[in-house]
């Protein structure tokens, strides 16, 4: 049997606890692989837990490969797990995002067509045409702005189908501590963990800068 490697992508989620894997191993053993490994450039972009089910119970995987973008294909299917709190949900989503040239294209055509709305609404004006004493009055009208946008929380709580305050969280957490980011969301570290230690960080730093006596 082939060893394979996991690609990037797969691995922005946690993998099955040993329970889990347990039960997935004698599923197999039993039933054999009903739904194929996907591979991405030679590596796994879904079915990490069947692959490691197939090696212990000794079954030859089923794979096949997908060609499109790995980050967003391992978002779709795997972004509802349940096993995944909020804040780890929202720093995968973050992670996937930052990855997906899918997502960056998206993102940076919104940008582009925000940036474009607003110009339009400070510099476009039309001419209104009143007749008055024989002639024509034309009296210079500005566009009404365009309707006030949610607050980027928001946004990124809709689209990580999480909530604004462990939008608001995580990206705390991966900006200040990036390490714990990236535990907290393969979930060898829990949240409420990675932000006590980030307050024990702020009372060192504190006390760091206290003049000395």
């Amino acid at each position: 049997m082939t060893d394979l490697v996991f690609h990037e992508a797969a691995d922005a989620f946690p993998l099955m606890d040993d329970g889990r894997l347990a039960e997935l191993v004698e599923d197999i053993r039993q039933r054999g692989l009903v739904e194929p490994i996907t591979l991405c450039d030679g590596r796994i972009l879904d079915g990490r837990n069947r692959y490691r089910a197939c090696l212990a119970a000794g079954v030859t995987p089923i794979t096949r490969t997908y060609e499109g973008d790995p980050w967003a294909y391992a978002w779709s299917l795997n972004g509802q797990r349940r096993d995944i709190v909020a804040e780890q949900r929202y720093l995968i989503w973050k992670f996937c995002s930052e990855h997906s040239t899918v997502w960056q294209t998206a993102k940076q055509r919104l940008i582009d067509e925000a940036n474009q709305k607003r110009s339009k609404a400070t510099t476009d004006q039309h001419a209104v045409s009143k007749p008055w004493a024989g002639e024509t009055m034309v009296e210079q009208q500005s566009v009404a702005p365009p309707e006030k946008q949610h607050p980027q929380a928001t946004a990124k709580a809709t689209v990580s189908q999480t909530n604004p305050g462990a939008v608001a969280r995580g990206d705390k957490l991966a900006k200040e501590r990036p390490d714990l980011a990236a535990q907290v969301r393969v979930g060898t570290l829990k949240p409420a963990e990675a932000h006590r230690q980030l307050r024990k960080d702020a009372v060192k730093d504190k006390a760091a800068s206290l003049p000395l006596d």
